[in-house]
C-alpha cells in the first residue's frame, strides 16, 4: 500500500497521465500491456510489474477498475483552487493520504461492475470539489458497494417520478433501495388472500439522500 498510494496520487491528478489513462480504456488494456507503451503511468508500471503483465484475474480487474475511476474523475473539471487545495493536503500529510487514497483503493479492489468505480469516481469529485464532506463520500461510497447495479434504473425512475409506488416497480428492488437508505415508503393498501397470501403496496419516494446520491450519479 505505501508504493501504491503515491503511485495512485500521482496518476490521478497529473493532467499528461490522467489523459494516456483515457487511451488505455480506448485502446484496449491487453494490446497496451503487451506492448509496454502504458507501463510509463506509475499506477499501471505498479500493478503490472516490471517485465511482466497483468495475467492475475485479480490485478487485472484492480487495473481496469483503477483506470475506470481515473477516468471518471477526469471527465469534468474541478475549481483549480479546490484541486490545488486538495493535492497540497495530501502532500503534505501523508498519514491523511493514506487513509483516503487507501480507502478508495480497498474500493476499486473490491468491485467487480466497471459502472461502481465511475459512481465512485463522481462522488470523490464532488468532494473535492467540496461539494459533500469526507463523512458522505464515505456513506456512498458504502452504500454504491451494497448496491445492486440494476437497482439504478429503478431509483431513478422513482427520482424523476415515473414510479410512485411499489405497484409500478419489482417490490424486492424498492425493498433493497429502502434499505440502503436512499427511499422512503409508507404504506399504500393491503390485501388478503387465501391462494397469495397477503400482499402490501407502499408509496415510494426519494429521500434527501436518495436525491443527492441520483444528482452525483448523473452528474
Amino acid at each position: 500500500m505505501d508504493k501504491i498510494i503515491p503511485a495512485f496520487e500521482t496518476t490521478l491528478f497529473d493532467s499528461t497521465l490522467s489523459d494516456a489513462c483515457a487511451d488505455i480504456t480506448e485502446l484496449g488494456i491487453d494490446s497496451l500491456l503487451d506492448d509496454g507503451v502504458f507501463k510509463s503511468i506509475p499506477v499501471v508500471s505498479l500493478l503490472v510489474g516490471v517485465g511482466k503483465t497483468a495475467q492475475n484475474i485479480h490485478d487485472r480487474n484492480l487495473l481496469k477498475q483503477t483506470i475506470k475511476f481515473i477516468n471518471s474523475f477526469n471527465e469534468k473539471s474541478i475549481d483549480p483552487q479546490k484541486l490545488v487545495k486538495h493535492k497540497n493536503k495530501l502532500q503534505t500529510n501523508p498519514r491523511f493520504a493514506e487513509e483516503e487514497l487507501g480507502r478508495v483503493i480497498i474500493l476499486l479492489n473490491s468491485n467487480v461492475e466497471i459502472k461502481k468505480s465511475d459512481l465512485l469516481a463522481k462522488f470523490y469529485r464532488a468532494y473535492v470539489n467540496e461539494e459533500i464532506d469526507w463523512s458522505t463520500f464515505c456513506e456512498f461510497s458504502d452504500i454504491t458497494s451494497r448496491l445492486f447495479i440494476s437497482d439504478l434504473d429503478v431509483l431513478y425512475k422513482v427520482a424523476n417520478g415515473q414510479i410512485s409506488d411499489t405497484s409500478q416497480c419489482t417490490v424486492y428492488k424498492a425493498d433493497r433501495l429502502i434499505a440502503l437508505g436512499l427511499l422512503d415508503s409508507a404504506m399504500k393498501s393491503m390485501s388478503i388472500s387465501s391462494v397469495s397470501g397477503s400482499q402490501t403496496q407502499r408509496y415510494i419516494q426519494v429521500n434527501s439522500l436518495g436525491q443527492l446520491y441520483c444528482q452525483l450519479c448523473l452528474s
